[in-house]
């Protein structure tokens, strides 16, 4: 005689991870400010991004000479991002502008959800770890928009991570430099960073600290140098920093660019970066930062963002972990009490925060949702008249500002 046993049937059911207060409230910190994006500017160089991208794209190849200007026909062009003209020329083509939006605010929060993950692994208390990034958020957000710079954004979070806790080089960085170097100047904060790291982990091994091999730092920082070269252009990127240096610039074009002007904390838009600054100080001064590659990273970048407001948001990342290690240092007499996570309530109000943000984003006073980039946000672009003179006269030459892109 045979029995069969019949067992029953597994249940399917989806276990959520465990989400604490901390976890929702940084569910709902990085929702707002993804939906606040939405209402930012558009950056006056976006149709020249987009139509150098459409002409990449549909050549194959970059464009070595001004084909725009009738003053300076033919001129020369050095193009340092042009594979970042290219993939917004794609997406915007494909999927609009809004979409396009919507994917460089998620990759710039990717950047502080990088940040905010290592502040944890150097064992900053969650809470204070999200109020430091929630600042460094709100020191950047006036700059969020579609922009190669906000890639390099990301690619300046990834070194950080990857450094930060490491004495030894960190060759998957290599490639990573071929792809920056093709895709803006910012490479060259990613070449500053390795020369940091290798400066500090050196101080750190002469002081006795650490045991660091120098040799194999040497190729890792000589090999990162010629990854670099690996671009459109070869090493003219690398010379053409010295143009936006304003202490030597005699260009008059760099010097009325507002973006390489010094911050004016008479403005509100830069108080958020004092804020910054002083918080760095204050948590520095009181507590201890044994890590000298955050603290060289904290110094340099103050002081460039000091200098020029576009390394405002390069700042926002790069002084998280020395505040962060510091504030680590302040409360590590402090107990900390273990919290039961409500998991199934606070997934759910994450939820809930992410419908309605959904629902307010085209609520949003200048909101960008449609395919076509906004012309008539805090900067008023002549849409409509230069319409009117493509179509009367098309073969005329109209003098445009740089705010018109």
């Amino acid at each position: 005689m045979v029995s069969l046993a019949f067992s029953r049937p597994r249940q399917l059911s989806l276990h959520l991870p465990a989400l604490n207060g901390v976890g929702l409230l940084t569910g709902v910190l990085y929702l707002v400010f993804f939906a606040f994006g939405f209402a930012s500017f558009t950056d006056p160089d976006y149709w020249w991004h987009l139509r150098t991208g459409e002409i990449i794209v549909d050549t194959l190849s970059v464009p070595r000479h001004d084909t725009y200007s009738f003053t300076a026909a033919g001129a020369g062009l050095l193009n340092h991002q042009w594979l970042s003209e290219a993939l917004i020329y794609i997406s915007v083509n494909s999927f609009g502008y809004a979409v396009t939006l919507g994917f460089f605010i998620a990759l710039t929060l990717a950047s502080f959800g990088l940040m905010q993950r290592l502040l944890l692994r150097l064992g900053t208390p969650p809470m204070i770890a999200l109020g430091l990034v929630g600042l460094g958020m709100l020191i950047s957000a006036p700059f969020w928009t579609v922009r190669p710079q906000l890639l390099s954004w990301f690619l300046l979070a990834v070194f950080i991570n990857v450094l930060i806790d490491r004495d030894r080089p960190a060759w998957m960085l290599v490639p990573v430099l071929v792809l920056w170097a093709n895709l803006h100047l910012g490479f060259l904060l990613g070449l500053g960073i390795v020369g940091l790291w290798f400066l500090s982990r050196a101080w750190e091994a002469r002081s006795g600290q650490i045991r660091f091999a120098v040799w194999p730092a040497v190729a890792f920082v000589g090999a990162c140098v010629a990854a670099t070269l690996l671009n459109a252009n070869g090493p003219r990127p690398l010379l053409q920093i010295l143009e936006y240096l304003p202490l030597t610039s005699s260009d008059v074009s760099v010097q009325g660019i507002s973006e390489l002007q010094s911050p004016d904390f008479g403005q509100g838009i830069h108080l958020p970066l004092l804020a910054g600054i002083l918080v760095l100080v204050g948590v520095t001064l009181a507590g201890r930062v044994r890590d000298r590659f955050a603290v060289l990273l904290a110094i340099a970048f103050t002081a460039m963002a000091l200098q020029t407001i576009r390394f405002q948001p390069l700042f926002a990342l790069a002084f998280l972990p020395a505040a962060g290690l510091a504030a680590t240092q302040l409360l590590s007499h402090r107990k900390r009490e273990g919290e039961a996570p409500r998991s199934f309530v606070n997934w759910s109000l994450v939820a809930i925060a992410a419908v309605a943000v959904l629902i307010a984003i085209p609520l949003l006073p200048g909101a960008q949702t449609g395919r076509q980039a906004n012309t008539d946000g805090r900067t008023f672009y002549p849409a409509q008249s230069l319409a009117w003179v493509q179509e009367n006269v098309p073969d005329a030459n109209v003098f445009t500002t740089h705010m018109w892109g």
